[in-house]
């Protein structure tokens, strides 16, 4: 079977060539290990950045957000309070509904 073009070559030379295609677990997550401290070497190195560039940085960023419009804003506001008023008339009845239940269920003699 030939071999993909896109397959990494192992970095073992000396290995025979039918071990090349079965990785133990043990060397994969050796492999993984390494690659995984390399990452974050790269990542602690390119996290330092001055102030004024973390301030343009946060700038960019901030124009990339996506703001709702007044409109969109105050549609919303007013379907909240819609909500809540539906809600709270909801428990004020269903309070009064118990209010009246609850005293003539235990005024029950048996």
């Amino acid at each position: 079977m030939p071999k993909s073009k896109n397959r990494r070559k192992s970095k073992r030379s000396n290995a025979p060539s039918s071990s090349m295609d079965e990785v133990s677990p043990v060397v994969a997550e050796a492999e993984n290990a390494r690659a995984q401290k390399s990452e974050t070497k790269e990542t602690s190195k390119r996290s330092k950045v001055g102030t004024l560039q973390f301030l343009r940085q946060v700038r960019d960023e901030g124009q990339k957000v996506t703001w709702t419009s007044r409109n969109e804003t105050l549609v919303s506001t007013i379907m909240v309070l819609i909500m809540v008023a539906i809600a709270s008339v909801f428990f004020f009845l269903v309070d009064q509904i118990l209010r009246w239940i609850v005293p003539i269920i235990l005024n029950l003699n048996f």
